[in-house]
């Protein structure tokens, strides 16, 4: 088919397939799209970026670190304490993270937060997230076996369109390219939960959605009931707290490998 090999051409430019996926939940996927592909019924599979195909710890962790230097808004003995942060101590809270290693002082507590506010929602740091092991391929080996790739991810436009597309080109990741889209906030100040509800509504009508991928158990609740027959996942990676109950038929991951 010249359309189905086309379509190869154009990922060997990104980077060469990879192996089929391991965990049952990923094969299934697999299966799915190339199942539909073969149809020709325009599989979709959608992804959410912070907490799923990549890890923003290191861009936290980075922020955190040029915060410790800033002596006019932080005790040295914080900055000390800072200085034993690594990777994994990073929570989804700043003030949690900042209690894991003993910074409790509220007055640094909260020039942390005016700090991190000011750079973590910027196109410049977004090139210290790092893929989530697996992700990378598994996205590709989909993209190449026919899956059209949607990016659907609670950063806006306005402050991080450019460094959300060359981050997911600089790691491999297939984008700017015929079969991708990448679908962002047009402004900060929308509501995750309901601007994935309204992205859904213009999804349904595009193509056949085979997955979901999302961290944030309230977008997974609205993939559900979004797509019916979809294979849903909740990927395990750290959330907003207080999350809502998941709803029935939610697969659950903790790796894309």
């Amino acid at each position: 088919m010249l359309v189905r090999s086309a379509l190869v051409a154009v990922v060997a430019l990104v980077a060469p397939v990879a192996a089929s996926a391991q965990t049952p939940v990923l094969a299934k996927v697999f299966e799915d799209v190339t199942a539909a592909y073969n149809k020709q019924q325009r599989p979709m599979v959608i992804f959410d970026l912070d907490g799923a195909l990549l890890d923003n710890r290191p861009r936290i962790l980075q922020i955190l670190q040029e915060f410790s230097k800033e002596k006019k808004y932080i005790t040295p003995a914080a900055a000390q304490q800072l200085s034993t942060l690594t990777e994994p101590m990073v929570q989804y809270r700043l003030p949690d993270t900042m209690a894991g290693i003993g910074v409790v002082d509220q007055a640094v507590v909260q020039n942390a937060a005016a700090f991190w506010a000011e750079r973590f929602f910027t196109d410049d740091y977004l090139k210290f997230d790092k893929p989530t092991p697996g992700s990378v391929n598994f996205v590709r080996t989909l993209y190449s076996n026919g899956a059209r790739i949607v990016y659907l991810t609670g950063r806006d436009a306005p402050r991080q369109l450019l460094g959300t597309v060359k981050s997911l080109r600089d790691h491999g990741f297939p984008i700017g390219i015929q079969g991708t889209e990448l679908i962002m906030k047009p402004t900060m100040q929308t509501q995750d939960a309901i601007f994935k509800q309204q992205v859904t509504n213009y999804l349904r009508h595009y193509g056949t959605v085979i997955a979901t991928f999302d961290n944030e158990p309230a977008n997974t609740n609205v993939f559900r009931r979004a797509f019916p027959n979809a294979t849903v996942v909740l990927f395990q990676a750290p959330h907003t707290p207080n999350p809502p109950p998941l709803l029935p038929n939610i697969e659950s991951l903790l790796s894309f490998q």
